[in-house]
């Protein structure tokens, strides 16, 4: 075969050209974006109890809902929060479910449980979106324009982006809408028999519109309508609520109430840079082009700020598409670099003409693989980006070989044609051996089912085909290059005894037990800086976007909340690092980033994106500027409590420390939390800590005399329903005005306990009404305002950031002991933060790197047909893996699952240079050579092409190096120094141990 392509080079050139312009084509075509696509697991589920106290809405709905989940196929966890009138559940199902089936499942058992819930509780609603993020995001603001103007100008933007192809939608976030309020009299209802429920339902039944039919005219039918709407605020004011017996006087509901508009409440408000400010969101099609796409929107968006007004500040706080295109280029630079180094060092170890034919591999490897990317429907983004670089430097390494083997054929003086087949031939097997222990290496990470594995699963596909890719060009591409441009070399040929390593083998073959010592001594101690090294998860992303979680003390109003928030925007306002900054009070911004978390809408919530500029400050990274940061707000900050937070890589944690207690005794939950906050605060390195349990607040509480009630005829439901709608409001119906939809809400005018105890209850019985404080006392008491589950029991966590510079480990070893000494009876707890993550994932790496040794270990054993050699060759993997660990622990790096794919990954690089070695001696002792002489000649003579290999994949490696990349930095530098240490050492500690095993033969 290698023959025929050498002879028929012509057509094999022809097919060279095709994959090259295919492989231009495709990249072009590809969807590139930032990061992979994670499939989401979570959903949230909102059940609407109008007027249940939080222990009521626990009771009657939250945990009925909750038992209903848990019975769902895939179910994992569920975290509830019972509020006032609102159930929240937060449902997570375990990774690698069927969505779409799940989804669907979810959705028929909450219309199944609607039927266990009270009548009161509205309609369940199921949110499976959670994930969804937004590609653009827009601050429109202005002190000069109210929410509404506001609001037009967004409605005119959106109107002309949406015109632009490849975006799925823009929505407007912040938008006050108006609502048309029915304030009654509640003195005036008194005298009237009628309750606030009949007013709401005879509201609703005078806007109502029903199709009337058709009539027949002249042998014709027609429709008939009869428009049954409000169409003026007068309709909804004369409505005739009663008419007297004694003069048929007629009562109408203007008598009675105030009818205006006013702000919908309960809605999230925006501001931009400490202006009023509504945002626009915009999300793109999937699998389109964002950069393509986003220049399309650019050029939109030049045209629309010429339109818009002096006094209306345009701010783009995110834009994806440029990010996108400046990540890519960066990277795509960083592989530009690696294959000019790359190229660089083989020219220098194999001459000009050798260099050019062996690199040829790189980008003809490189271009087959962006043709596979658009086959499998692979987007390029920063792991797939990371992965071409991480292949870089294998890349060549079989066509190294290959080359070296003909190029040695010809200098001892075959025919170049016999030289390359020959050649290429000689070392097929073992070549093809090394590119499947490596692909064995990386194939164990696809079988990871995790938002972890999902994250990097690009990276060893990508790997895996490029090596696939690199095998077939330097079986049939390279040998027939050479036949083109070889010639038979006239270099002076440097003898065994000239080499260092020689003189390093010579030396360990003469001291065989002495250096084996040595050897095991090395592996212990790079090993051992294990324990010193640092342990994360993932790193934190790159990106110049930081947020701040906001709570305020009291959960009053928004403006409250604002009071919290203005003392934090005037930090950032005067922080040369911040160039802008966007406030939402009320809830959170909506999601800009994958990992973002989830943000309940409440008052007492408040949440602040900041776009830094590093270059502005005296910091080099964002977690020692979101430190000092955090340092400063907490200086200043009172009536709240603030969090800076970075965003997060792959899959969100929240707080590197968290720990959930369990209890049914919900007082012992509050002390457990207290104590373990303060415990938490006393540990040096410890930063925000803070508990989910909500303080208590005073609350004045209905405590309805049920007997004296139910003489009367008056239901617990007559009191709280006509007590929900007077002082919450309940929606009546909706006014439609020049296409503007507004709710009509209901409520009266009390303003006082007093007030409140002089309402007359109507009888749903006896059709009487009495005072509610004939039936009821008014009482202040304090309440827990919310009430958190997880997994169906009553719980409490208690989370903690951690300094740069300090040990997470060392933190929860001092607090598991503190822990220790208190009284837990009656509580269990549970760890759920970084740690947990790391041995879940860390563990699972851990499985795949067995699998991974085991595909190797048959690979070889297939080769050499021999159980020991295998053994002696994975030798190398305890050399490759401690030395990895010692190069993280050198350039203080941590060690993160993207540096233990990298240590993995190593596995299969390292095992290559062993089996071409070992591969080598044993044709040596088939020619007679004695076992000493044989492990010295093989380790001199595969000394160039296995240093070529291990050189040309670190140099690869340093722009990632040098980019700085938190995520991939730890991974290349474990590549790099465990390729760089082992490499030296196999070469004699390999030979020297197959003279000790074999020579004993």
């Amino acid at each position: 075969m290698i023959k025929r392509v050498i002879l028929n080079r012509k057509i094999m050139l022809f097919f060279v050209a095709l994959i090259g312009l295919m492989g231009l084509y495709a990249y072009n075509v590809t969807p590139k974006q930032e990061a992979p696509d994670i499939a989401a697991t979570t959903a949230i589920v909102t059940a609407i109890f109008p007027g249940a106290s939080p222990s009521n809405v626990e009771a009657l709905v939250t945990s009925k809902i909750e038992k209903a989940l848990s019975n769902i196929e895939g179910y994992e966890a569920c975290s509830s929060y019972s509020n006032n009138s609102v159930s929240t559940m937060v449902v997570k199902f375990k990774y690698g479910v069927d969505v779409d089936a799940t989804w669907d499942k979810l959705r028929r058992a909450m219309v199944d449980v609607q039927s266990e819930l009270p009548d009161e509780v509205l309609t369940i609603e199921v949110n499976t979106d959670v994930t969804e993020t937004t590609g653009i995001l827009i601050a429109l603001s202005s002190d000069t324009y109210s929410y509404e103007a506001l609001s037009n100008y967004g409605n005119e933007v959106i109107s002309k982006l949406s015109r632009v192809d490849g975006v799925a939608k823009f929505e407007i976030s912040g938008e006050i809408l108006k609502q048309l309020t029915v304030e009654i009299d509640y003195q005036k209802l008194n005298a009237l028999n009628l309750s606030f429920n009949e007013i709401k339902q005879l509201i609703q039944s005078q806007n109502i519109e029903i199709p009337s039919g058709k009539i027949e005219d002249d042998g014709s039918k027609i429709n008939l309508t009869m428009d049954g709407t409000f169409q003026s605020l007068d309709d909804i004011g004369n409505i005739i609520i009663g008419v007297s017996s004694e003069n048929g006087s007629v009562l109408r509901l203007k008598d009675i109430s105030k009818i205006y508009f006013e702000d919908e409440v309960g809605l999230v408000k925006y501001r931009s840079q400490g202006q009023k400010a509504i945002l626009i969101t915009g999300y793109f099609e999937k699998n389109k082009n964002i950069v393509t796409i986003g220049k399309d929107v650019r050029t939109e968006i030049e045209a629309i700020k010429k339109e818009l007004p002096d006094h209306l500040e345009f701010k783009e706080v995110v834009f994806q598409p440029e990010e996108v295109d400046d990540a890519i280029h960066n990277f795509l630079g960083n592989l530009f670099m690696g294959i000019i180094l790359v190229i660089v060092v083989v020219l220098v170890g194999m001459g000009a003409r050798n260099a050019v034919i062996v690199s040829l591999a790189i980008p003809l490897s490189i271009l087959s693989t962006f043709v596979m990317m658009a086959v499998f429907h692979i987007q390029i983004h920063q792991v797939s980006i990371t992965a071409l670089i991480v292949a870089l430097g294998m890349l060549v390494d079989n066509a190294i070989v290959v080359s070296d083997a003909i190029q040695h054929k010809l200098d001892a003086g075959e025919p170049k044609l016999e030289a390359c087949v020959n050649g290429a031939k000689e070392v097929s097997i073992p070549v093809l051996t090394s590119t499947l222990t490596t692909i064995g290496a990386f194939s164990p990470f696809l079988m990871l089912n995790s938002i972890a594995g999902d994250f990097v699963k690009a990276l060893p596909i990508i790997v895996i085909i490029a090596l696939s890719a690199s095998y077939l060009i330097a079986l049939f591409v390279t040998p027939a290059m050479a036949y083109i441009f070889f010639k038979p070399s006239t270099k002076k040929v440097i003898t065994v005894d000239q080499t260092f390593v020689y003189k390093m083998l010579n030396y360990a073959l003469a001291h065989k037990k002495m250096a084996l010592a040595l050897g095991l001594a090395c592996i212990i101690l790079l090993g051992s800086t294990v324990w010193m090294t640092h342990v994360v998860f993932f790193p934190k992303a790159d990106k110049d976007l930081l947020y701040i979680d906001v709570t305020a003390d009291r959960n009053v109003d928004i403006e409250y909340t604002q009071t919290v928030t203005d003392q934090i925007e005037q930090i950032l306002g005067n922080d040369p690092g911040v160039v802008s900054y966007t406030t939402a009070l009320g809830g959170g911004v909506p999601k800009f980033y994958q990992t973002m978390g989830i943000t309940t809408t409440i008052p007492s919530n408040a949440q602040i994106v900041i776009k830094v500029a590093l270059d502005q400050t005296d910091f080099n990274k964002n977690t020692p500027y979101a430190d000092d940061l955090q340092r400063r707000i907490d200086a200043v900050l009172i009536g709240g409590k603030a969090t800076v937070k970075e965003l997060e890589s792959a899959e969100p944690i929240g707080a590197p420390i968290n720990i959930r207690f369990f209890s049914t005794d919900q007082t012992k939950l509050k002390t457990i939390s207290e104590q373990a906050v303060t415990s938490l605060e006393s540990i040096e390195g410890t930063k925000n800590v803070r508990s989910d349990l909500s303080q208590k607040v005073y609350e004045f509480s209905i405590d309805i005399h049920e007997e004296q009630a139910a003489y009367l005829g008056i239901s617990k439901y007559d009191a709280l329903n006509e007590v929900s709608i007077a002082l919450r409001g309940r929606e009546a119906s909706i006014y439609r005005s020049e296409g503007v939809e507004s709710d009509i809400i209901v409520k009266s005018n009390l303003d006082s306990i007093e007030a409140l105890e002089n309402l007359a209850i109507k009888s749903s019985v006896t059709d009487h009404k009495i005072l509610l404080k004939d039936i009821a006392t008014v009482v202040l008491e304090p309440v827990n305002p919310t009430i958190i589950k997880y997994d169906q029991k009553y719980a409490v966590k208690v989370s903690s950031d951690v300094l740069s510079g300090y040990s997470r480990q060392e933190i929860v070893s001092l607090f598991r002991q503190q822990l220790e000494a208190k009284d837990l009876e009656g509580i269990s707890f549970e760890f759920d933060g970084e740690g947990e993550k790391i041995k879940s994932n860390f563990g699972n790496l851990g499985i795949s790197a067995l699998i991974a040794l085991l595909f190797i270990y048959a690979i070889i054993l297939i080769q050499f047909k021999s159980y020991k050699q295998p053994f002696i060759i994975l030798l190398t993997v305890p050399l490759a893996s401690t030395a990895s660990v010692f190069g993280l622990f050198i350039t203080n790096q941590p060690l993160s699952f993207t540096a233990l794919v990298g240590i993995i990954s190593l596995i299969g690089i390292v095992v290559n240079n062993a089996i071409v070695l070992l591969d080598y001696i044993n044709s040596k002792l088939a020619e007679g050579l004695d076992v000493d002489e044989a492990c010295r000649t093989a380790s001199v003579m595969r000394f160039r092409p296995i240093m070529l290999s291990t050189i040309t994949t670190v140099i690869g490696l340093i722009p990632l190096v040098i980019s700085n990349s938190e995520l991939f930095k730890p991974m290349a530098i474990a590549l790099m120094s465990g390729l760089l240490i082992s490499t030296m050492l196999t070469l004699v500690f390999i030979p020297l141990v197959v003279s000790m095993v074999i020579g004993k033969e």
